[in-house]
């Protein structure tokens, strides 16, 4: 028993400290904290934390506590997904998955003590991000420090949250399909469903009891409490306007409830589960099974359509003139063609957004084909700027003329070709429809690979921005508008001018970082 803890232990430290050191944990931790400050306003801009019927909660603890472990909750279910959920494709890439597999260790432990390293590590980083919350509380409070209070408030909310990501994460990463771009695409979708679901199952009056065990966000538990509470349905959390006429109230924070009691511990056990459904698709770093589960790959419902697309994808880049003066642009369109060509599938994707944007008016083209259009060309171009690192071949690109230099303008202008493909007829019909609406879609077009461009770069990893853009989006299409800053492409009409100009000088200062961080990389390893 104890040689079988050691190995654990081993496995667990082993993982957490090569994730501790990556800089994406750095850009993600920095882009939690960032939110918790947008997240508790200063009450002096007009804006607060909580708002209760036109009243703002006093800046204390129990108020701060709540509210910021909501929104970890939120981020961890989201980012805290994409950051552990190459676990296993690190050890089959690094050789090391075959080292294991020579020893007497099961793939169950294997598979348990990597589930612990994902544990581990967002117990972790939910606790740095709590005290960076707390750091809120000082800078922006109205109240002394209680820490017992802060730390309550993340215990009944966010275990449950870290046990399903991490479980979740591992059960990803051994089932065929959904291991690659397409499994993280799934989650995302597949996350925020079911978030949904459970909250909106349980705010119903007279709510079924069974929601509870499975409200592994716990935002239904919230909304429970706020409700009973408050004795309203009019709270707003995170940003939200008030009447500074009205006095300030003392918000009591999230408490603990026998009858939430089973709930709360089996919507924490039960993704233990997808561990043993996990266990039947595990490969055990077998050569054989790995070739076996990549040729299933093709047979999947996906590979069956990429493969039919191939007829299409070799005559349409059949056309495509090849050679050329070996300029930075000849070298891009070979990339975006290697790009298309590596998923045929996007062939369809371009014509059928063409032929829907051809189909529609002006409305229906602005507010739905192209945010669809965005979503598919930034899953396109997520891995552009990244791939050559993951695979290994930076060295034989390097070696190319200028390239190793112009990497970050070359990356760019690939990702701008291959969003162009997706977007072209999109952004012609709807400059014709109402001019006024390209310059925008452009703007944000340049943003979003832009933006691809960095975190690819930075992070080496497509999932980075995978999550990033499709949070983003997520909350710009279901503000609808309402907020002009998050128009960023102009779909609704409500992007002013200061707003695109802030779009466009972010895709400037995007490219300008990339630039700076690969020169730091090239004087360092070359």
């Amino acid at each position: 028993m104890s040689e079988r803890l050691s190995r654990l232990a081993a496995i667990v430290r082993a993982d957490f400290l090569i994730r501790l050191r990556r800089p994406s944990t750095a850009i993600i931790f920095l882009l939690l904290s960032a939110s918790a400050y947008l997240w508790v306003p200063a009450p002096s801009t007009g804006k607060c934390l909580i708002q209760v019927n036109g009243h703002r909660a006093l800046y204390d603890s129990a108020a701060i506590g709540m509210a910021t472990a909501m929104l970890g909750t939120i981020f961890i279910g989201l980012a805290g997904f994409y950051v552990v959920s190459n676990a296993i494709r690190r050890d089959v890439l690094s050789r090391c998955g075959y080292v294991i597999a020579s020893t007497t260790m099961r793939g169950s432990e294997y598979l348990a003590g990597k589930f612990a390293g994902n544990v581990v590590f967002l117990t972790v980083f939910m606790s740095g991000f709590m005290l960076a919350s707390m750091s809120m509380l000082i800078v922006r409070g109205e109240a002394p420090l209680q820490p017992l209070v802060f730390i309550t408030q993340y215990l009944l909310l966010v275990p449950p949250v870290i046990v399903f990501v991490s479980a979740l994460a591992i059960l990803f990463e051994c089932t065929p399909g959904l291991r690659g771009k397409f499994g993280d695409v799934v989650y995302f979708f597949l996350w925020a469903g079911s978030a949904g679901a459970a909250a909106s199952l349980i705010d119903r009056p007279n709510p079924p009891v069974w929601p509870r065990y499975i409200d592994f966000t716990g935002l239904g538990f919230s909304m429970h409490q706020l409700g009973d509470t408050l004795h309203t349905q009019s709270v707003s959390i995170g940003a939200s306007s008030f009447d500074a006429s009205k006095p300030t109230i003392v918000f009591p924070g999230l408490h603990f409830e026998w009858a939430w009691a089973g709930p709360r511990i089996v919507s924490t056990l039960a993704p233990i589960l997808l561990l043993v459904v996990a266990r039947l698709f595990f490969h055990r770093f077998d050569p054989a099974r790995l070739r076996a589960a990549a040729a299933a790959t093709k047979r999947t419902w996906i590979g069956r359509f990429n493969a039919m697309a191939k007829p299409l994808a070799r005559f349409v880049l059949a056309l495509i003139p090849r050679g050329g003066s070996g300029s930075l642009l000849d070298a891009a369109r070979a990339d975006a063609v290697t790009t298309v060509a590596a998923f045929p599938l996007a062939i369809v994707g371009v014509f059928g957004l063409a032929i829907a944007a051809l189909a529609s008016d002006a409305h229906g083209l602005l507010t739905g084909v192209m945010p669809l259009a965005y979503a598919a060309c930034a899953i396109a171009v997520a891995d552009i700027s990244c791939r050559e690192q993951r695979a290994g071949t930076s060295a034989l690109v390097f070696a190319a003329p200028h390239l190793r230099q112009r990497f970050v303008a070359w990356k760019f202008l690939t990702s701008m070709l291959v969003a162009a493909a997706f977007l072209a007829v999109p952004i012609v019909r709807a400059s014709i429809l109402r001019p006024d609406a390209a310059l925008p879609l452009v703007v944000g077009l340049a943003f979003t690979c832009a933006a691809a461009t960095l975190l690819g770069i930075v992070s080496a990893n497509p999932k980075t921005f995978i999550v990033g853009f499709l949070t983003f989006w997520y909350v710009a299409t279901q503000d609808k508008g309402a907020t002009a800053s998050l128009d960023f492409a102009g779909w609704f009409g409500k992007a002013t001018p200061a707003v695109i100009a802030a779009y466009a000088g972010l895709a400037m200062l995007c490219l300008a970082a990339a630039a700076a961080y690969h020169a730091r990389v090239l004087r360092a390893r070359w």
